[in-house]
């Protein structure tokens, strides 16, 4: 039975228990009813155990299977917070959205943050229902790191993530000889009533206090692995370091086409180049040329295989964890300048008034003029003045034409519906000692802006062409918003002054408008997270479901191969097809085993950014640690009922908890995102600016607390 095969069993399996007519029942009645073969009852076995496992149906203490509608039980993950309380953030369909259950602290029963859970709905409540975890479908975590210590009960680890709970002792036979205050890695076996029961040590990463050890400590916490097996270090250094002239055999020849790569600084992996031509017509040609990944990762090697297991590449505070060996994705893959580079180039032309007439997708051998870095192109393209002018003398026109073909993009963008964000990012100047020496805002600039413009451009036009050939693909989609979240989203903006109209085929463009009017507000960076937070997040998918947040019917990644998974498959799949290599059997291996990629991928990408979010968390707590009494300014970005969060001007963000307003006794609107003083009716509103005190550090906990300072 193919794979394909067997989700249709099963689906039909799951469409059977859920019908009207269905009547609990033992399996062994569903195979009479049925008539399933002898062969394929183990199968039935299986799907029944996977559709409990995720929730769907239950099996009664008869041993029948009933489904979970109907019964208020709905599965889902939870969300479990520091303080035990946390939501149930429910599996949605195409059947129904569900608004996520809020948890109790006395009602988790023994679930984890991230466990995939059932919940009994108790009480039909707003804005969200009250609930009770009924049983743990699936424990999410397998393994922790903490520090060992000896304590009087006996060895035992404090985990880092303070949402497991207390000490998790440790027999003596299981703790590898670990000594108190070392960072160590521990398998946990089972659970039990009062959460972790049986765990042993399997790993002594090192002391606490070595340089880096943090960060490590994270990346191993996050499953994320971070050293490369021999067999992939020795595919890797069996690659050329230079390209030949075999290597170029039936490319096109870009050598001698002005072209600059535009990047960060301090980046070593260049993914894209960009080329750029005026027509006889007064249109342009724009080239992006993508690093030939796929030619030097060949499908189905060892080093196929981890960067299919590994799905990015991790960006952290002090060091990137690459998807592919350093001697590719720093060397002969990434487009340096002043040397010949492997590139598949799509090339798109305009016409007069910038508007997109055809494009083309070639394999092709370039070498880059320039690496420029987006803090040179801002000088060049906003001050004519610059020194950087005469260094790039002959590229200048080139360059600004390229600003203009990006504005013109970007505004064709906006006309269609994209939404268009604009938080700011920071970033953290690490010492060589791991310490966090400064945190800097970052601003969006014309040069970033420029690049990312021309890789949706070509992202877009990839897989248009790859939709209408009917070819397996993987497309970025991004759903519309879930009802019940744009209804909250609505309900919001109202209480803030703000109007969107429910649905329709214009709520994109209703929330584009809120978003730009928001940025003429005190409230803008709030509302538009407010807005972000009502999406759904962006994956991976075999089928093209559209883009809702840039407003595409057809997208996808093709620009980065170096460090995203996806972007090196379709590589691959758009060389085989340039070359005649996509047989009948290959295309139907590839359509089998593409759901199973793009979720691999979707979840590795939430991985990565979770654990670069929590790393950017620990160094702004670090950094703070000896800034506590100083003053700053800071604006009210968000608030919950325990308090509101601070923004301040660097991108840190502290809490103000609710009891440590001692002016007056202030309570929560939940729908303005406000506190009121019921007294005095002073009032603390998002986008409000305020002074803060810094009150505390905590980096146990993660967490900067801030004080008011009374004017």
């Amino acid at each position: 039975m193919t794979i394909k095969e067997y989700q249709e069993k099963k689906d039909k399996i799951e469409a059977f228990i859920n019908s009207k007519e269905y009547r609990p029942m033992m399996q062994k009645d569903m195979v009479v009813l049925l008539t399933v073969p002898k062969e394929q009852q183990g199968a039935l076995t299986r799907i029944l155990a996977e559709l409990v496992s995720e929730g769907k149906i239950i099996q009664t203490k008869k041993g029948k299977y009933q489904s979970t509608e109907g019964l208020n039980l709905v599965s889902g993950v939870f969300s479990k917070t520091q303080k035990g309380y946390g939501f149930v953030i429910c599996q949605r369909d195409d059947k129904a959205e569900k608004k996520d259950i809020y948890i109790p602290i006395d009602a988790t029963k023994t679930a984890m943050n991230k466990d995939l859970v059932l919940a009994k709905i108790v009480e039909d409540a707003k804005p969200n229902p009250i609930g009770e975890i009924v049983s743990i479908l699936k424990r999410h975590k397998t393994h922790f790191v903490g520090t060992f210590e000896e304590g009087l009960e006996g060895p035992g680890v404090i985990p880092d993530d303070r949402r497991l709970g207390g000490v998790v002792l440790i027999p003596w036979k299981d703790a590898m000889e670990a000594i108190e205050g070392q960072k160590v890695k521990v398998v946990i076996d089972s659970y039990g009533d009062k959460g972790i029961e049986e765990a042993r040590i399997v790993q002594i990463l090192g002391n606490n206090a070595e340089i880096g050890m943090d960060v490590l400590s994270m990346v191993i916490e996050h499953d994320i692995p971070y050293e490369f097996p021999d067999g992939v270090i020795a595919q890797a250094a069996a690659v050329p370091h230079m390209v030949s002239e075999k290597d170029i055999e039936g490319r096109r020849d870009f050598r001698s086409l002005p072209t600059v790569t535009i990047d960060g600084e301090d980046t070593k992996d260049i993914d894209d180049a960009v080329s750029l031509e005026r027509l006889d017509c007064g249109g342009l040609r724009l080239y992006v040329h993508i690093a030939d990944v796929s030619y030097y990762v060949p499908f189905g090697t060892p080093l196929w295989k981890e960067a299919q297991k590994r799905a990015t590449s991790v960006y952290l505070a002090d060091r990137v964890i690459p998807m592919l060996p350093e001697a590719l994705s720093n060397g002969i893959c990434s487009l340096n300048p002043q040397v010949d580079r492997l590139a598949l180039t799509c090339i798109i032309d305009f016409d007069a008034n910038n508007n997109i007439k055809g494009h083309e997708i070639c394999k092709t051998v370039i070498n880059s003029n320039h690496a420029i870095s987006y803090d040179v192109l801002d000088d060049i393209l906003q001050d004519e003045t610059s020194p950087n002018r005469a260094v790039f003398g002959d590229f200048i026109d080139m360059l600004e034409g390229m600003r203009g073909l990006a504005d013109a993009l970007s505004k064709e963008r906006i006309v269609k519906g994209s939404l268009d964000f604009e938080f700011p990012e920071c970033k953290l100047v690490v010492g060589a000692d791991g310490k966090v020496i400064d945190v800097l805002r970052k601003e969006r600039s014309v040069a970033t802006s420029i690049i990312e413009e021309f890789m949706i451009c070509a992202n877009e036009a990839v897989s248009t062409e790859y939709f209408w050939l009917d070819l397996p693909f993987v497309y970025r989609v991004h759903e519309k918003p879930a009802p019940d979240k744009l209804e909250a989203l609505v309900a919001s903006l109202g209480f803030l002054g703000m109007s969107l109209k429910k649905g329709g085929k214009g709520s994109v463009k209703n929330l584009q408008q809120i978003i730009k009017k928001s940025k003429t507000l005190p409230q803008g960076a709030a509302v538009s997270k407010l807005v972000l937070r009502s999406l759904k997040q962006a994956r991976y998918y075999p089928q093209a479901l559209g883009h809702f947040g840039l407003a595409l019917e057809y997208y996808s990644h093709f620009t980065s191969p170096i460090r995203r998974f996806p972007d090196l498959l379709i590589h691959h799949i758009i060389s085989a097809n340039i070359e005649g290599r996509l047989f009948e059997g290959h295309i139907e291996l590839l359509r089998e085993g593409l759901g199973d990629v793009c979720q691999h991928a979707s979840e590795n990408e939430r991985r990565a950014d979770e654990c670069a979010k929590e790393v950017e968390k620990l160094k702004k707590v670090e950094f703070m640690k000896d800034k506590v009494g100083e003053v700053y300014e800071g604006v009210i970005s968000h608030a919950n009922p325990n308090g509101f969060y601070v923004e301040l001007e660097n991108t840190i963000e502290g809490v103000v908890t609710v009891s440590d307003l001692k002016d007056d006794y202030y309570e929560f609107d939940p729908h303005r995102y406000s506190f009121v003083g019921r007294r005095r009716g002073r009032s603390f509103n998002l986008g409000d600016k305020v002074t803060i005190k810094v009150a505390d550090a905590n980096i146990d906990m993660r967490r900067i607390e801030f004080e008011i300072v009374e004017g």
